[in-house]
C-alpha cells in the first residue's frame, strides 16, 4: 500500500462511491444519486476532513474506467485527469471487472473452490442496460505471468485477461459463460442488478454475496496493485446503438 493519502472513486453506476486510505486504514461513503457530479467533491472532503486533511494532501487517486454510463464514467475520469494536470497527482484506473475479480479471489470460498484445480478461469459480469450485460473472462494463475494481485488482498495469485471484454444480451451472456467451460468461477455485481446471477448456467460456481458488489476500498487496493495510469474510458457498447436500433425498427 502506498504511503500517504489515497482516494478511490466510482461513478460508473447508480451509486457514487468514495473511499480514502490513510496509513493502511480505510474509510468510505456511498450514496445512490443521479447527478453524481454534485456529490463527488463533498463526499471526498467529508472523508478527508475526518483525517484532518484536504484535497491537496492526497498523494494518489484511483478511479474506475468502466464499463458503465457515458456521463458517469466521465465524472470520475475528468476529476482524476484534472488532479493529475493541475497538481501532478498520481492517478490509476481499474475496470469493474478487475475489481470484482480481485475481490472474489481473496475469499475463502474461491480458495476452497480453486484448491487442486489447474486451469482456473473467472468471469466478471456487470449489468449494462435493460437486458444487456458486460463480461470479462480472466485466467487465474499461481505462476509468474499476468498481473499480480497479491498486494490487493487476493493471496499469491496472478490474473490475465482471457479474451476481450464483451457486451451481450442476456441469453447470449448465459451461452458465453457456458462456453467458457466447467472450470469457471463467476462473480457479478448484484448491487446494480440483484437478479444477475440468474444468468449463470447451473453447475458453475458463484461468488458469495459479500463480494458481489463494488467494495469502495477495493477501488484503491486494485488501483494501487495494477498501477495503470490510463484514464481512457471503457464503454464497450457501440456509440449511438440505441438510435440505430430505433432507426432499423422504423424502416421495417
Amino acid at each position: 500500500m502506498a504511503n500517504g493519502l489515497t482516494a478511490g472513486i466510482c461513478t460508473s453506476g447508480s451509486t457514487i462511491k468514495a473511499a480514502l486510505c490513510a496509513d493502511g486504514k480505510f474509510s468510505a461513503l456511498s450514496r445512490r444519486e443521479l447527478n453524481q457530479e454534485k456529490f463527488l467533491l463533498p463526499m471526498l472532503e467529508t472523508l478527508l476532513k475526518k483525517r484532518g486533511a484536504a484535497l491537496k494532501d492526497l498523494s494518489a487517486v484511483c478511479v474506475i474506467s468502466g464499463p458503465g454510463r457515458f456521463t458517469g464514467l466521465r465524472i470520475a475520469l475528468t476529476f482524476a485527469a484534472a488532479l493529475k494536470t493541475l497538481a501532478g497527482m498520481k492517478v490509476y484506473s481499474a475496470t469493474l471487472f478487475e475489481i470484482l475479480a480481485v475481490q472474489a479471489c481473496g475469499t475463502n470460498e474461491f480458495r476452497a473452490w480453486s484448491a487442486g484445480r489447474k486451469d482456473l478461469r473467472l468471469a466478471a459480469v456487470v449489468h449494462a442496460f435493460k437486458d444487456e450485460y458486460f463480461c470479462q473472462a480472466f485466467r487465474i494463475r499461481r505462476q509468474n505471468s499476468g498481473v499480480r494481485i497479491q498486494n490487493a488482498g487476493a493471496g499469491k495469485l496472478e490474473f490475465a485477461p482471457a479474451g476481450d471484454p464483451l457486451w451481450l444480451k442476456a441469453g447470449e451472456m448465459t451461452k458465453h459463460l457456458e462456453n467458457l467451460g466447467p472450470q469457471l468461477y463467476v462473480v457479478a455485481d448484484a448491487e446494480e442488478k440483484p437478479e444477475i446471477y440468474s444468468l449463470v448456467p447451473a453447475g458453475l460456481e458463484k461468488a458469495p454475496a459479500a463480494v458481489s458488489r463494488i467494495i469502495p476500498e477495493f477501488i484503491i487496493k486494485t488501483g494501487l496493485a495494477l498501477k495503470n495510469p490510463d484514464l481512457k474510458p471503457l464503454y464497450l457498447k457501440p456509440t449511438r446503438y440505441e438510435q440505430e436500433e430505433r432507426a432499423k425498427a422504423a424502416r421495417k
